[in-house]
């Protein structure tokens, strides 16, 4: 078994993690590959290749960082379908499977194959202007169309399908997937899904408007947003980390991707288990 290490080197412990994770696969006497930029920063340039090859070759990728490195991650085309193992070096790690003290025994049993695989959906948002597509992108959480800080409202209009929804003027709207529940959607009060469910999440922000309310959506349908009467900054965000300008008169249509990400799980713990402790700060909660 090949096993691909990629590492958010902006964590203190990135590299620490890194050189625990070689030496784990070393024992296990595992082949293991790296991005030429990680391998070059631990001096370990035979390790080094491209994404592409990695994505090619490896049988898993072990993700230190963070929620947000794993986001990254299941992005980037080289790794659509490739299985990822989330390890937590950050805080919340809602997302991730193991905490970094939890490696050891993660990468045994992967290498045992005493692990199973966790399907996520996610969504293909397209930006259309004049008529014509100007770009694609895709999220595991969530695509939003919001204002800058200092913006106006904006007004949307939204159809689901063929059938006119809404028009609202708010902050904007975002459409996660039941991933993206427990991120974003969550703090602008949207329910919380269970990420094996199939369905899109179309949650107002700061709607002015009494009934634009939180509304699921049947992930068969497509999602028409068109911006009205916009002053300001206005941008379609993936996953919180990457954005596109919008202008006046675009749409933004977003359906269910055809990729999904695959999560490794090791872990014997539901994702009612995960929502108690990550959302309660891990304080102890009692059973009802």
């Amino acid at each position: 078994m090949t096993i691909g290490i990629i590492a958010n080197l902006e964590k203190d412990n990135a590299i620490r993690a890194t050189r625990q994770v070689i030496a784990e696969l070393t024992a296990l006497r595992q082949e293991m590959m790296l991005p030429q930029s990680l391998a070059a920063r631990i001096e370990r340039e035979e390790l080094g290749f491209t994404e592409q090859e990695m994505a090619e070759t490896c049988s898993a990728i072990v993700v230190l960082g963070g929620d947000g490195t794993l986001l990254s991650v299941a992005r980037r085309w080289p790794f659509w379908g490739v299985p990822l193992l989330g390890v937590n070096l950050g805080h919340l790690g809602f997302l991730t499977e193991v905490e970094e003290q939890g490696v050891t025994d993660a990468l045994g049993m992967i290498v045992r194959g005493d692990f199973w695989l966790q399907e996520r959906m996610m969504l293909k948002a397209t930006v259309v202007r004049n008529g014509a597509c100007v770009q694609e992108a895709f999220a595991l959480n969530d695509c939003v169309v919001t204002k800058s800080a200092f913006a106006r409202v904006i007004r949307l209009e939204i159809h689901v399908g063929k059938s006119y929804f809404e028009t609202f003027p708010a902050d904007g709207v975002l459409v996660a997937t039941p991933t993206g529940s427990t991120a974003y959607s969550l703090s602008a009060g949207g329910p919380i899904v269970d990420p094996s469910m199939q369905l899109m999440l179309l949650t107002p922000i700061c709607a002015h408007m009494l009934q634009a309310r939180p509304t699921v959506i049947s992930p068969s349908e497509k999602i028409c947003i068109r911006l009205h009467a916009i002053r300001g900054n206005i941008a379609l965000t993936l996953d919180g980390q990457e954005s596109i300008r919008l202008l006046q008169s675009d749409e933004v249509i977003v359906e269910r991707a055809d990729i999904v990400t695959r999560l490794i799980k090791v872990a014997a713990r539901s994702f009612y288990d995960v929502l108690r402790h990550k959302l309660t700060a891990g304080r102890s909660v009692p059973h009802a």
